[in-house]
């Protein structure tokens, strides 16, 4: 945990659960461009393709934007991490530089 505030495990969580919502969001656009339209009626199997064909982009698109979410959540936590492990070292090699104990 960052000294800052900023906790990594509730940040790679947040990530894998917007990932995890990506997945499904992709699989729903899936379903929705498979969508058989044969079974309804001629007269209304143009609108039916015309909606399953909006919301396959809708939902595939939705994937893209919650992608990018887990993915900045994820680099958030990385820098997060590699900078305090930084700044410890720093502050390690500082101590040792200083002499012996008082």
């Amino acid at each position: 945990m960052s000294q800052m505030g900023l906790e990594y495990n509730a940040l790679r969580a947040g990530s894998e659960r917007w990932s995890s919502l990506g997945e499904l969001l992709e699989e729903t656009a899936r379903d929705f461009g498979s969508a058989p339209t044969a079974g309804l009626a001629p007269e209304v199997q143009g609108a039916a393709r015309a909606f399953l064909s909006a919301w396959e982009g809708y939902a595939g698109e939705s994937a893209a934007i919650v992608e990018g979410f887990s993915t900045a959540l994820e680099e958030v936590a990385a820098r997060t991490a590699a900078t305090d492990s930084h700044t410890r070292g720093e502050m390690d090699a500082l101590d040792s530089r200083l002499g012996p104990a008082r």
